[in-house]
């Protein structure tokens, strides 16, 4: 590329003031946005455009000293990025350059006019590269500083107090006041994964943290609050619009551990963001003993790992097999209860239960029927056995304990 002869050097030079001048008249009668700005944050704009036309113009004047067109930002605050976008910071550009294409050639000699051209557009072109990787910088800056506060949040939930995790919570950017479930899954992501993820997660949910951990990632989701009512044991299939905020937010839990990659456990639904404790601690311990499920479905409800999870010591899972299946079966009566026990214990049998309770065999089959429907869970069906038997065996323990 030709150099600028030393005549047009000196030119440019004595019309610099000049371009920077109509430079920002027409940034401030072209951009309504600029306009609106406070008064300090045109002021970083404005010194941004003096700094870029004086180093195209030191650029023309020494074109062997390498150019670094990213200082030019370096005049205005990384805060700058988060008031105006990318987009308008290069209709700002643009704007600049149009004047000094518009004026520089005219102030250099006629032989001097396309050299001047090429020039600016080359600076030009520079400058919008810079800026896209100043706004990029930023963005990445700000996605680190919003995963931290999510982990922190995340740490909160697991290890203090529910109003210090709700504030936490806050913090990361958590607004909803609806119901909260969480997922606990063993699998590996890449910053692209991540990022992938949160997307998904915030738009089949109100709200979202994600905290990720070497080889497994924890998340919480959360749900409208405009209704009300209990997680039912199988939540709405996949692709239903309907039902209640619970129901969906399980359901939208079940489709982003679905879509992990992994192993994961899909926690209770509980009330809201102060609870979440409980929800991540339950599919955390989900997720621990799983390996006693070798045929456990993936994704899997936390609840439905209560066996295993009593096994591996989760005093959680007593608390909620107590509640979620022993309470209801023990509120049936004690025909139904002693019914369910006797059946287990005889492996089984129908004919050996209706003669150990003196009962024929419909009233058995009628007894099981009746649990089935009323507490969720079929004495019949061998997984849905186990967990009757270790509620039933729990429940026992726990009438000991009190004795």
């Amino acid at each position: 590329m030709d150099e600028l002869s030393a005549p047009g050097v000196s030119a440019l030079r004595q019309a610099q003031d000049t371009i920077i001048e109509h430079s920002l008249d027409r940034i401030s009668s072209a951009h309504d946005f600029y306009r609106t700005l406070p008064e300090g944050s045109r002021d970083q704009i404005a010194a941004v455009a003096r700094l870029g036309v004086t180093m195209f113009v030191d650029s023309a004047e020494n074109p062997s000293t390498p150019l670094v067109p990213s200082q030019i930002f370096s005049v205005a605050p990384a805060a700058l990025t988060g008031v105006i976008t990318l987009e308008q910071t290069l209709a700002l550009v643009r704007t600049v350059l149009d004047v000094v294409v518009d004026e520089a050639p005219r102030a250099v000699p006629k032989e001097d006019h396309d050299t001047v051209r090429i020039l600016v557009l080359t600076f030009g072109r520079d400058v919008g590269f810079a800026a896209a990787e100043v706004y990029a910088r930023a963005a990445e800056a700000r996605g680190a500083w919003d995963a931290r506060l999510e982990s922190v949040a995340v740490d909160a939930m697991l290890h203090d107090d529910p109003e210090d995790a709700a504030t936490r919570a806050g913090t990361a950017g958590w607004n909803g006041t609806g119901p909260v479930v969480a997922i606990a899954a063993r699998t590996t992501l890449d910053a692209l994964g991540v990022s992938r993820l949160r997307h998904e997660c915030r738009n089949l949910a109100s709200d979202c943290l994600v905290s990720v951990r070497g080889d497994s990632v924890l998340i919480v989701l959360g749900g409208g609050s405009q209704a009300h009512g209990s997680s039912s044991k199988h939540p709405v299939p996949q692709g239903s619009r309907s039902g209640t905020a619970e129901q969906l937010v399980d359901q939208a839990a079940m489709q982003v551990a679905g879509g992990l990659g992994g192993s994961a456990v899909v926690g209770p639904v509980v009330p809201g963001i102060s609870h979440a404790g409980r929800s991540l601690r339950s599919a955390l311990a989900g997720l621990r003993a799983l390996p006693g499920w070798v045929e456990a479905p993936n994704p899997v409800h936390a609840d439905d790992l209560l066996p295993e999870r009593l096994l591996a010591g989760d005093e959680l899972a007593g608390e909620q097999i107590l509640s979620l299946v022993h309470a209801p079966l023990h509120e049936m009566g004690d025909p139904f209860e002693s019914t369910v026990a006797t059946y287990l214990a005889l492996g089984g049998s129908l004919e050996a239960t209706a003669r150990n309770l003196f009962v024929h065999a419909n009233t058995v089959r009628y007894r099981l029927g009746r649990v089935s429907e009323q507490v969720g869970w079929d004495a019949t069906n061998a997984r849905d056995g186990l967990m009757l038997h270790m509620a039933i065996i729990v429940g026992r323990l726990a009438v000991g304990r009190e004795a």
